[in-house]
């Protein structure tokens, strides 16, 4: 094992643990976020390279006798754990308990799932998200005839409107999930949608595969700031020493260069 892969294995741990300080740091900063998923992050050690009684004195004893090339980031993933639910004062706040996505699409008609259930309704009447996206939604009614009023929903999605005395059945929510949540890919903005070729499941068509709808509640993000916390300061720590390591690394290469000339 020569200096160069000393300084390999240093800025392998390095780049590594900067990936996991951002991803950590992410985490904490949507804590507060509705219905964030958090990212997960593991390693892997690099490639082993064996060394030799040349390299490096080797005990007799000694069955593992090589170096691995250092570690990089292995899988980046998000995990799809419940958040807790959290009640609310308005009516078109809405949380799944249990599995399945709520649908909504963009100005071009493109699906994506999310778990935020933060809704209004817009002037024309239409469910939106705070983004602008429009909730997808089996309309018994148009929704820009949906008469105003407070909305109660069933844990299959049924949206009733109490309007002047009367309960108006205008529609229901459809729910989406994927056969695996690892077919799910993240485009930002706390949405998903399905890696290319694979088939979404609905609500309308199988809903006892599908948890409950509520509303008046909000699904809150599965961070634990405790956890994300106590990985931040050991990851930064761990930070410190690798760049510590680098540096007495090239310090120590320095040297050697100097006799050799």
């Amino acid at each position: 094992m020569n200096m160069n892969h000393l300084l390999t294995i240093n800025k392998s741990g390095i780049n590594g643990l900067q990936k996991k300080l951002d991803i950590t740091a992410a985490n904490i900063a949507n804590v507060n976020t509705v219905g964030y998923k958090k990212n997960d992050t593991t390693f892997t050690e690099l490639l082993h390279n064996a060394n030799t009684p040349d390299e490096v004195r080797i005990a007799n004893a000694a069955t593992n006798q090589s170096v691995n090339r250092g570690v990089a980031v292995s899988n980046q993933s998000v995990n799809f754990i419940q958040g807790s639910l959290s009640s609310t004062t308005s009516s078109w706040d809405m949380a799944i308990d249990g599995e399945g996505f709520f649908g909504v699409r963009d100005a071009n008609n493109q699906l994506y799932l999310t778990r935020a259930g933060n809704f209004q309704r817009d002037a024309q009447g239409y469910l939106r998200t705070n983004e602008g996206l429009q909730v997808e939604v089996e309309e018994t009614i148009p929704q820009n005839q949906w008469p105003n009023g407070d909305a109660s929903v069933s844990a299959n999605g049924v949206i009733i409107i109490q309007s002047n005395g009367q309960s108006v059945t205008v529609g229901r929510v459809i729910l989406y999930k994927p056969e695996n949540n690892e077919n799910l890919r993240s485009v930002g903005n706390n949405l998903y949608q399905a890696v290319d070729g694979q088939e979404l499941i609905q609500s309308t068509n199988q809903q006892e595969a599908f948890g409950r709808t509520h509303n008046y509640q909000l699904e809150n993000a599965n961070v634990n700031l405790a956890d994300s916390m106590t990985d931040l300061i050991v990851s930064q720590r761990a930070y410190s020493i690798n760049l510590k390591a680098l540096e007495t690394s090239d310090e120590m290469s320095s040297v050697i260069n100097r006799f050799t000339e």
